[in-house]
């Protein structure tokens, strides 16, 4: 009997060692043996002092993440962008690069962590994700104007007013979400600001891809008018562009220039290979400042959606 009851508690403790050792070996070694899973990537800023390119992050920068952190901006948006479709929206834009390589769309890894510490993933998810929010909206002028008045930017918006920062606070915050963007999408390839006013610019600053392009729908489609405003919805752009779609001003609380276009006035006055190519294209300046606008055609609409949402800005220009 005692023998019985010894061998049992060897074989019970042989069987707990080695439980023990497997654990260890999932948990333990194999992570070390895949450094190279949890190394900082090229779409990870580096907070401890240099940019993912090797370059010096700013002090601004690295004081605004100060700031996001003791403003508690982390309680509602998340930095991680997850495999859900809801997702895809949050997502830096898929470029593709001259060796052929694809960056960008694609939701967040591991390594994009590699240099973030703490990592700021968030607790849930009140506002927007924020990951990437260097890419959808790459202007300091608007970010400064949103933490100011965030009703004056997204009428919609919950979220509180910073407007108790002091000046210096408002651009270190703005300057650490500018830097929150893929850094393997190189910055040349988000869109370029046309000029300070999109209502004075013309045709002849049109790119010759769009000057023979032909717009495949009729102002006078219903159907095709009906999807444009279900984009217009899906994508917020009332949000920028005002609830009567008539832009945003000073008087309207918009921080300042340059202003969200008024659409009736665009559908008036330039053509629908213009308004297309901006639409396409975004309306940002090459060194990243002016309007927030993205390039819909890098940011997941199609050409037939593009068209559509052409097609309604000629047809609001008829409307008066």
């Amino acid at each position: 009997m005692g023998n019985k009851f010894e061998r049992n508690a060897a074989l019970l403790g042989l069987g707990a060692f080695l439980l023990l050792s497997f654990a260890v070996v999932i948990t333990v070694a194999v992570p070390l043996m895949q450094e190279d899973l949890y190394a900082a990537s090229p779409s990870s800023p580096r907070y401890s002092g240099m940019y993912a390119d090797g370059s010096q992050i700013s002090p601004q920068v690295a004081r605004g993440r100060e700031i996001y952190i003791r403003e508690g901006c982390w309680y509602c948006h998340t930095q991680q962008v997850r495999t859900l479709d809801h997702d895809a929206a949050f997502q830096a834009p898929a470029v593709t690069l001259d060796d052929g390589r694809v960056v960008g769309g694609r939701p967040t890894r591991p390594e994009d962590y590699g240099n973030d510490n703490p990592a700021l993933l968030g607790s849930q998810r009140t506002g927007p994700d924020l990951k990437y929010v260097g890419h959808r909206l790459p202007s300091k002028e608007w970010h400064i104007a949103h933490l100011i008045d965030p009703r004056s930017t997204e009428p919609n918006s919950i979220m509180p007013s910073y407007a108790h920062l002091p000046p210096d606070e408002l651009d270190a915050l703005a300057e650490y979400l500018l830097v929150l963007r893929d850094w393997a999408v190189p910055i040349e390839t988000l869109a370029k600001y046309p000029g300070p006013d999109i209502l004075a610019a013309t045709d002849d600053i049109l790119p010759d891809e769009y000057r023979d392009v032909v717009n495949p729908y009729s102002i006078d489609d219903a159907a095709v008018l009906a999807r444009a405003e279900e984009l217009i919805e899906a994508n917020g752009c009332l949000q920028c562009h005002g609830a009567d779609m008539r832009g945003m001003t000073a008087e309207d609380g918009w921080g300042s220039p340059p202003y969200p276009t008024n659409w009736y006035e665009a559908g008036k006055v330039h053509s629908e290979q213009f308004i297309f190519w901006v639409i396409s294209e975004g309306t940002l300046k090459e060194d990243g400042s002016g309007s927030g606008m993205p390039a819909w055609r890098v940011n997941g609409l199609s050409d037939e959606d593009r068209w559509a949402l052409t097609t309604y800005i000629k047809w609001l220009g008829t409307q008066e």
